[in-house]
């Protein structure tokens, strides 16, 4: 089955929106952490796509881009989607990391 796309929850997504996020599920597969915004060198867009811990291959995906207005200020936007990946392995959901800072005194008594 070739590795598909289907939009389950939010706006339109294009073609390419779509091709980039099976892009940055295979790039998140095998890493310790999933909370991060990737995209492509010289792309508006970004997206942070995160694995769903009950179900199996639903993702929770956001993408932000930036743009210019006709006047000349810079903007950004965001989207929040809900999507199910057909087709490849899922990605196995990662605890969230923990405040480094939290640790410090964790050994400490008052």
């Amino acid at each position: 089955m070739k590795p598909s796309i289907f939009k389950i929850t939010g706006g339109h997504l294009t073609a390419r929106d779509k091709r980039n996020i099976l892009d940055c599920i295979e790039h998140l597969r095998g890493q310790d952490h999933h909370n991060a915004w990737l995209g492509y060198k010289g792309s508006p867009k970004r997206y942070c796509v995160t694995a769903d811990a009950d179900l199996p291959n639903i993702y929770g995906v956001r993408i932000s881009e930036n743009y210019t207005t006709d006047w000349g200020e810079k903007r950004q936007r965001e989207w929040k989607f809900t999507v199910e990946a057909k087709g490849i392995d899922p990605l196995q959901p990662v605890a969230p990391k923990t405040d480094p800072q939290a640790d410090l005194f964790e050994g400490m008594s008052a």
